[in-house]
């Protein structure tokens, strides 16, 4: 339903918002790494101090200094990453939540806490548990009489490091990517995108990961991905068949603007489908079960009539006379005429060929005219 809050907003708005949230959160980086590099050698003695060496603590070596530099930015730019993402995440929460449904929303809301709390919390008991109890049980198996042990303090810090960079950047691609299946990037058959940003994230593991994983660079990016792909896609089937649709705007003579969208409404299975490809480009194609029985659906083509400013709502199926009225009342609050093609009172539905010919009936006029 059309609230007296809601108001259109063109798509630059959007670009320029999201704009926003991605500059800010990278200055809000490079503070917080500035700020981290100062702190982050006591942060590194304290942890090796807490590693269960004994004796052998004191022979803890630095082959070069500039590994210590290394590790000292890496650990400032790791906990940095850490640090913002609180921020990013109540952000893009804030940013993507008017456009979505309740469901999709609390998915959101659950992607976002996983990356902001739970891979925190995992990295943390990697550093405080899981390496301390890795060196102590490699300390038993590899003890010989005799021969004394001696470690490399950046390999130490390489190996945790290299684990929670793994899991930062499966993080940071599973917000991407689910922020992309949100806004309908990926929903358009977009998969070049999907791909893309994989590699880029799966590229950046490989050539990040220190060379304590060498020999298993391309297999943790792999799997790193796999898992981000395989989280993101959790998202909610889009109640309309896609989150995202491209329309254009059609001028008639009279210099009216057109924007048209068919529903395709299977009437609890009571209608035909759309025969495949006969929806001509620039106009919207959502699909429904059931519109006048189902309030998410009723929702969601109310939602896009409002964001995709639709003048023109052709319902297959019934002759529109069905619909609920509050449905018809919001549609006509909107400016957003509505018809129906039929089909269930026709018995040559179960034509596929007559259903071709009824949808380029139905769009003919519209689509004949000239494109804005």
């Amino acid at each position: 339903m059309e609230l007296s809050s809601d108001r259109p907003r063109p798509v630059l708005e959007h670009f320029s918002e999201l704009h926003g949230i991605i500059r800010a959160s990278t200055i809000l980086l490079v503070l917080a790494t500035i700020v981290w590099a100062y702190g982050a050698d006591s942060l590194m003695r304290l942890w090796l101090d807490s590693l269960p060496l004994g004796a052998t603590s004191m022979n803890l070596s630095v082959y070069s200094p500039f590994d210590w530099l290394e590790i000292r930015w890496s650990m400032a730019i790791l906990l940095s990453i850490l640090t913002i993402m609180p921020f990013a995440s109540f952000r893009l929460h804030r940013f993507a939540s008017p456009g979505l449904l309740p469901r999709e929303r609390s998915w959101l809301t659950l992607i976002l806490c996983v990356s902001t709390i739970l891979i925190p919390m995992i990295i943390i008991i990697c550093w405080g548990y899981f390496l301390p109890l890795l060196i102590e049980s490699s300390q038993s198996v590899d003890y010989l009489e005799g021969v004394g042990s001696r470690y490399d303090a950046p390999a130490l810090f390489r190996l945790t490091i290299g684990l929670s960079w793994v899991m930062v950047c499966a993080m940071l691609a599973t917000v991407t990517l689910s922020m992309a299946r949100l806004l309908g990037l990926v929903d358009r058959g977009e998969t070049r995108f999907r791909i893309r940003l994989l590699l880029i994230f799966g590229g950046l593991l490989v050539l990040t990961l220190p060379s304590e994983y060498e020999g298993l660079r391309l297999l943790i990016a792999v799997a790193a991905m796999l898992a981000a792909d395989r989280l993101s896609n959790t998202l909610p089937h889009a109640t309309l068949g896609k989150r995202a649709f491209e329309l254009a705007d059609f001028v008639s003579e009279n210099g009216s603007v057109t924007r048209l969208a068919i529903l395709d409404c299977s009437c609890e299975g009571a209608c035909p489908r759309f025969p495949a490809a006969t929806v001509p480009s620039g106009i919207a194609s959502p699909g429904c079960t059931a519109l006048c029985l189902d309030i998410s659906e009723q929702t969601a083509v109310t939602e896009l009539v409002l964001h995709q400013r639709i003048t023109k709502l052709i319902i297959g199926g019934c002759d529109s006379s069905p619909l609920p009225g509050h449905l018809k009342t919001t549609l006509d609050s909107l400016g957003c005429e509505y018809s129906g093609l039929g089909w269930l009172d026709d018995s040559r539905s179960s034509d596929e060929s007559w259903r071709t010919a009824s949808i380029a009936d139905s769009t003919s006029q519209t689509t004949g005219s000239a494109l804005d």
